[in-house]
C-alpha cells in the first residue's frame, strides 16, 4: 500500500510570498544557466511527499463534512456525511489549516479590505465553510499494522514528522499504557479497548489516537496469531465505520466530533460485554438455586476471569476520557465546545460501565462464596460421618484387642458358644451407639 503523507504538526514557518514573474528578456539567460547547471528539486520540509507503507500495513482515510441538505445543520446539532477519501487530500487540508493558524497568529485581526476580498472571491457557502471549523471538511485516517520491531515503526513514523516524543511512544506498542499527552498543536491518547472476542484470553488491546485540527488519526497493531487472516481486525474496523456513518452518531463534523464518536463506540462495546456478563451471572445464580450439587464451578471461574479483563478495560477507559476532558484546555487538537452534550454522555457511560462492572464483580464474588461454603459444609458432613464410624468401632476394636491377647487362662474362650455371643454383643453395642448418635442429632 502506498499513501501520501505530509507533516502533521510542524507549521509552515518558511512559507513566504512568491517572487515576481521574471521578464521576457531574462528567460534566455535563465535557460542558458539551467543548461550549464541543471536544477535539482529539493523537497521542502513542509511539502507533501509520498511514503511507502510497511509490508502488511493498511491505511484507510475518510472525510467528514456537514450535510448541507439537513435542517439539523441550521440548529447546529449535527448532520454529518462520511465518505471515502485519500490521505493526500486529508493531510493537505491539515497543512492549509496550520498555515491559516500561523497567519492568524501573526495578524490578530484581519483588515476590512481583506475580508471584503475573500467574500467576493467565493460564494456564500464557501465563505461560511472557511469561517467556521465545523463547516470545513475534516478527516479520519486509520492505520493498522502487524506487530513489528521498534526500528521499523520508528522509521515509518519519523516520515510523518511528528514530535520526536510522540514517535518514541508510538514506535513501541508493546509498552503502551493508557495515557494522554497534550501538546499545543496535537494531542495523543492511548486508549484501551476490548478485543474482538472479550472471552478470549489475550493481552489488552490499545489504540493510539492522534487528534489535531481537522484530522483524527487512529494507529494500532494486531497479531497474526490472534487474527489469522486479519478478519478480526477488518471486522472491528467495519463496525466502527458503520457506527460512525449512522445518523446522529457523530455529534459534530470535526476531529473532536469524530473522536467522541469513536470513543463512544468502544465504550458501548464495553457496556454490552458487561451486560452479557451480568445476564450470565444471573443465570448461574438461578442454576445454583435449582441444582446446587450439579453446578459447574468452572463456568463461574471463566466468568470471573472475563469480568476482571472487562473491568480493567472499563476503568482504563473512564480514566482516559476524564484525562481528555482536562487536556482540552491545553491543546488546539481538542475542541469539545460545540459537543458538550456528547462529551457529558460519554463520561456518564464510561462511569456507568465501571460501576456496573463492580456490581457484577460483587455478585460473582457472592456466588463464589456460596460455592465455597457449600463445599465446606459437604466436607464437614463427611468428616462427621467418619467421626461417627470411628466412635462406633472404637469399643469393638477394644474388645477384639482384649480377646486377642495370648493368655493361657481366659475363661471367656472356654465358654460354650463364646464366639457367637461375642459377635452378638458387638452388634448390640454398635446399634446402641448409632441410636445414641441419632438422638444427639449427629446423623443430620
Amino acid at each position: 500500500h502506498v499513501s501520501e503523507m505530509t507533516p502533521l504538526v510542524r507549521g509552515d514557518s518558511h512559507a513566504e510570498s512568491l517572487p515576481p514573474e521574471p521578464s521576457t528578456a531574462s528567460y534566455g539567460v535563465m535557460e542558458e544557466t539551467m543548461n550549464r547547471h541543471p536544477l535539482q528539486r529539493i523537497p521542502s520540509e513542509e511539502s507533501i511527499h509520498t511514503v511507502t507503507a510497511l509490508p502488511g500495513m493498511v491505511i484507510r482515510c475518510h472525510s467528514i463534512n456537514v450535510n448541507f441538505g439537513s435542517a439539523r445543520v441550521l440548529r447546529g446539532d449535527g448532520g454529518c456525511t462520511i465518505r471515502p477519501s485519500t490521505t493526500k487530500v486529508a493531510l493537505k487540508a491539515v497543512q492549509l489549516e496550520r498555515r491559516a493558524a500561523a497567519k492568524r497568529q501573526q495578524t490578530n485581526s484581519p483588515s476590512r479590505a481583506t475580508t471584503q476580498q475573500s467574500l467576493a472571491d467565493g460564494d456564500a457557502v464557501a465563505t461560511s465553510s472557511l469561517s467556521s471549523p465545523t463547516m470545513k471538511e475534516n478527516y479520519w485516517i486509520d492505520i493498522e499494522t502487524p506487530q513489528r520491531n521498534t526500528d521499523e515503526l520508528y522509521d515509518f513514523l519519523k516520515q510523518l514528522r511528528l514530535p520526536p516524543f510522540f514517535v518514541s511512544i508510538l514506535s513501541e506498542p508493546s509498552n503502551w499504557t493508557s495515557e494522554v499527552v497534550a501538546l499545543k498543536q496535537v494531542s495523543l491518547a492511548i486508549f484501551q479497548i476490548l478485543p474482538s472476542n472479550p472471552n478470549e484470553t489475550v493481552e489488552p488491546t490499545h489504540v493510539a489516537l492522534l487528534s489535531m485540527p481537522r484530522l483524527l488519526v487512529t494507529f494500532h497493531t494486531f497479531s497474526h496469531t490472534q487474527n489469522g487472516n486479519d478478519a478480526t481486525t477488518e471486522g472491528l474496523y467495519k463496525l466502527v465505520s458503520q457506527y460512525m456513518k449512522q445518523r446522529e452518531r457523530v455529534p459534530e463534523a470535526s476531529n473532536s466530533g469524530l473522536l467522541l464518536a469513536w470513543l463512544q463506540f468502544h465504550v458501548r462495546r464495553t457496556a454490552r460485554a458487561i451486560k452479557e456478563l451480568r445476564l450470565a451471572t444471573v443465570e448461574m445464580d438461578r442454576d445454583m438455586d435449582r441444582d446446587f450439587a450439579n453446578f459447574d464451578f468452572e463456568q463461574l471461574v471463566e466468568a470471573k476471569n472475563c469480568l476482571l479483563r472487562v473491568l480493567s478495560v472499563a476503568e482504563e477507559q473512564h480514566g482516559t476520557i476524564e484525562s481528555l476532558t482536562v487536556a482540552e484546555e491545553s491543546t488546539e487538537g481538542l475542541d469539545f465546545g460545540n459537543c458538550r452534550g456528547a462529551l457529558s454522555m460519554l463520561r456518564a457511560n464510561a462511569s456507568s460501565n465501571e460501576r456496573l462492572a463492580s456490581r457484577v464483580d460483587k455478585h460473582l464474588n457472592e456466588l463464589r462464596e456460596r460455592v465455597m461454603t457449600h463445599r465446606e459444609d459437604t466436607l464437614n458432613q463427611r468428616l462427621a460421618l467418619l467421626t461417627i464410624l470411628s466412635a462406633i468401632f472404637m469399643p469393638l476394636t477394644l474388645l477384639s484387642g482384649i480377646w486377642g491377647m495370648n493368655f493361657e487362662n481366659m475363661p471367656e474362650l472356654q465358654m460354650e458358644g463364646a464366639y457367637q455371643k461375642a459377635l452378638f454383643g458387638m452388634v448390640i453395642l454398635a446399634l446402641c451407639m448409632v441410636y445414641s448418635f441419632h438422638r444427639a442429632g449427629w446423623s443430620s
